[in-house]
């Protein structure tokens, strides 16, 4: 291990123990001060997190712990917020790379606070995630999901409905067999046709992975429908800002925005979202930057994709 990559495992303790002080701490003034009524929670405003990728094994992987060290910032950040947002939604791969149970057991640790807080927290599944071991911490989501055997939810936010899709292959896999790419199963899609058709308010689909990949192919669904106005994702643990569209019929676009992940590799952070009533405003947080090797200050050009990229933002109409 290089000089700089120790100086960073070691300051990671006494980074954790700050972040998650200031996260109980806020927790506890935001639990104090529930009284106080809607004041503290914006109903339009949503935070957006995802690629978590929480260690629970420490022993196996003894150097991956920045992840929860980032991800203890990022609730700090969210319960510093004033007012703080009323919804937060996780795009997945929650667990750190097996879906197993000591990582969703760290993870809810982690996030308690935030539900501690009056925040509705709703969580998805991305391709490192095992459903079995997730509903173990997480049963409500037996019972809430729209499509049986599924991971999906419904949030009504102020003029739009948010659905959350599980984009995570079928088949349970076992421990260290590689996990295989997204997909969409024929319920769900049928569940997602319905509401589409069925929507009277403009709707925002979300799922971990991209809507153009080839097993989730979510494009032609989505850019049929009049009421879907774009989708939100992770898993590419960028910020990206896009826009589909349909071969040479550029009048049929789908916008499409990624969601940096909260500390594994790549863009370091989390979004928020604004409610204007015509349109959202989804605005990038940047924390850091690192490639797949971890963090370190050796990171090429860091500072300045950390700079450019912290702040910027994407509209999505609603009209």
């Amino acid at each position: 291990m290089d000089t700089t990559r120790r100086s960073f495992i070691k300051g990671l303790a006494a980074t954790a123990g700050v972040c998650a002080m200031r996260g109980a701490a806020d927790a506890a003034d935001a639990a104090a001060t529930m009284g106080a009524g809607a004041a503290r929670h914006d109903p339009n405003l949503v935070a957006f997190i995802s690629d978590l990728h929480v260690n629970g094994l420490k022993a196996e992987v003894p150097t991956h712990c920045y992840e929860e060290v980032c991800l203890r910032k990022t609730v700090a950040d969210i319960l510093a917020m004033r007012p703080m947002p009323a919804n937060v939604v996780c795009l997945g791969d929650i667990a750190y790379h097996w879906g197993q149970r000591e990582d969703y057991a760290l993870a809810s640790e982690i996030l308690k606070p935030l539900s501690d807080a009056g925040i509705r927290l709703v969580l998805g599944m991305g391709n490192h995630d095992r459903r079995g071991n997730f509903l173990e911490y997480w049963p409500e989501y037996a019972k809430s999901s729209p499509v049986e055997g599924r991971i999906v939810s419904k949030l009504a936010l102020p003029g739009l409905d948010l659905l959350l899709l599980d984009t995570l292959n079928a088949l349970e896999v076992e421990k260290f067999q590689k996990s295989k790419p997204g997909e969409m199963d024929a319920a769900q899609r049928e569940w997602l046709d319905a509401q589409l058709q069925s929507a009277v308010r403009p709707v925002l689909v979300c799922s971990h992975h991209r809507p153009d990949e080839d097993k989730v192919g979510l494009v032609r669904q989505l850019k049929g429908a009049k009421a879907c106005k774009g989708h939100i994702y992770g898993h590419w643990h960028y910020w990206t800002r896009d826009i589909v569209y349909d071969g040479w019929t550029p009048q049929k676009i789908l916008p499409i925005v990624g969601i940096p992940s909260t500390g594994h590799w790549g863009d370091i952070g989390y979004a928020t979202m604004r409610i204007f009533g015509d349109r959202v405003e989804i605005t990038n947080h940047q924390n850091d930057f690192f490639f797949t090797g971890g963090p370190g200050d050796d990171q090429p050009n860091r500072d300045y994709i950390v700079r450019e990229r912290d702040g910027q933002t994407f509209t999505l109409s609603l009209s």
